[in-house]
């Protein structure tokens, strides 16, 4: 009996072996041991465990691997022999394609690289990461209208995708340069204010260069019975790919606006469609001076871009905050949104607010904004916006008012 049971376990063991049960197991393994060393930098000891897998026969997986360490390493030859064979054993294989354009992106070979985009978009045509990948190789050729094409068409098969809306933002701009943009900005009050409605009228100018947007404003207002006229000039510097900078600096000789105001701020693009950004605002007022210091924090979600800013202003009778929740809803791209914003105090980015006078910063406050903005004919912007707030005019006592905002933007 124990015979039989022995020479069942051998013959087992056999077929085991045969099938590759073990040698499998032993293979992934030393893969896994391969792909250790390959990403802590350890990339010759990964090959060398490469090869020898694949003396046993071919496995894409082990052959992409090698290759991307090549790669990495800047063997460019070496690279392409390894992936193009992998499109020999294996057809169509989408990781090959991802690699190789890789691999000539790098070498400065970006024709070639759009080639292999094409070839895995040949195979499949909805691929989110070779259109955007296919885009930003175009766009980094100075290619700029074909970017464009390429993320538009993309956005009419799937609207909304947000890395596409992001991107096509970004690169429109470059090829519409120069944007003239009029706003107007009606403020009613209720009774309890006794005021007369407040009126702005915003005239802007904006130009894209190479190290980022500027834009030059002039802000006319009446208000109290009185008029004024503040002059800014706002710059958006590129730091790199994933930081940029917002510079402002504003100057007035009337009572409505501060006589000087300044901006400065960082952002920087998290992992994950997140958004961060830190920042001051001195504005400078005929007695005095007062520092403003803020912050955001933002994500996209889907179609929907969430962020959280908030206001902190120091001062010797005690710190005020003031804050806002903005959601928007973005459609076919970044120009086509519907938004709501929720904010509590004073916000001395909010072009309504002319701040006259540190006492203002003080104020309690509540507002709810509903925004429209759409791009037709690809060259106009117009932008829509109502605000139902309140402020504070006695302890616990709030006064309405709304406001109501048109404008109408020319990209050329």
């Amino acid at each position: 009996m124990k015979h039989k049971i022995y020479i069942q376990l051998f013959l087992a063991l056999v077929i085991l072996l045969n099938t590759g049960g073990i040698s499998g197991s032993l293979k992934a393994q030393t893969f896994e041991e391969a792909r250790t060393h390959a990403f802590n930098g350890e990339r010759e000891k990964a090959r060398s465990i490469c090869r020898a897998i694949l003396k046993d026969g071919f496995n894409s997986d082990v052959a992409l691997l090698m290759g991307r360490t090549y790669a990495w390493d800047g063997k460019y030859d070496s690279a392409r022999v390894v992936l193009q064979n992998v499109l020999i054993q294996r057809p169509g294989n989408m990781e090959a394609y991802d690699a190789l354009s890789d691999v000539e992106f790098w070498a400065d070979n970006n024709e070639k690289a759009i080639e292999y985009c094409n070839e895995a978009l040949k195979t499949d045509p909805d691929s989110h990461p070779f259109a955007l990948k296919k885009a930003r190789i175009l766009y980094s050729s100075e290619r700029t209208e074909e970017a464009v094409n390429v993320l538009e068409d993309f956005l009419q098969q799937h609207p909304g995708e947000t890395d596409f809306v992001r991107k096509l933002s970004e690169y429109r701009l470059d090829l519409l340069k120069n944007n003239i943009k009029i706003i107007y900005t009606l403020d009613l009050f209720d009774d309890d204010f006794n005021r007369d409605p407040w009126q702005l009228l915003a005239f802007s100018y904006g130009r894209k260069t190479k190290l980022g947007t500027v834009i030059g404003r002039a802000n006319y207002s009446k208000r109290f019975g009185e008029t004024g006229l503040q002059l800014e000039m706002d710059a958006y510097p590129k730091i790199s790919e994933n930081n940029y900078g917002y510079l402002n600096y504003g100057f007035s000789d009337n009572a409505l606006f501060p006589k000087n105001r300044y901006g400065a701020e960082w952002y920087h693009s998290f992992p994950r469609a997140f958004e961060g950004s830190l920042g001051i605002r001195l504005l400078d007022f005929s007695s005095s001076t007062v520092d403003i210091y803020t912050a955001t924090f933002g994500k996209y979600v889907g179609n929907y871009w969430i962020s959280l800013r908030s206001f902190v202003t120091p001062d010797a009778d005690g710190t005020s905050v003031s804050g806002s929740l903005s959601v928007r809803r973005y459609f076919s791209d970044a120009e086509n949104y519907i938004g709501l914003k929720a904010g509590y105090g004073i916000s001395p980015d909010d072009r309504r607010n002319s701040i006259e006078n540190i006492d203002k910063l003080t104020l309690k406050a509540r507002s709810l904004k509903v925004e429209y903005n759409h791009l037709f004919k690809k060259i106009w912007i117009l932008n829509a916006a109502v605000v139902a707030g309140s402020e504070e005019r006695q302890p616990g006592t709030y006064s309405g008012y709304y406001t109501f905002d048109i404008g109408i933007s020319r990209l050329f």
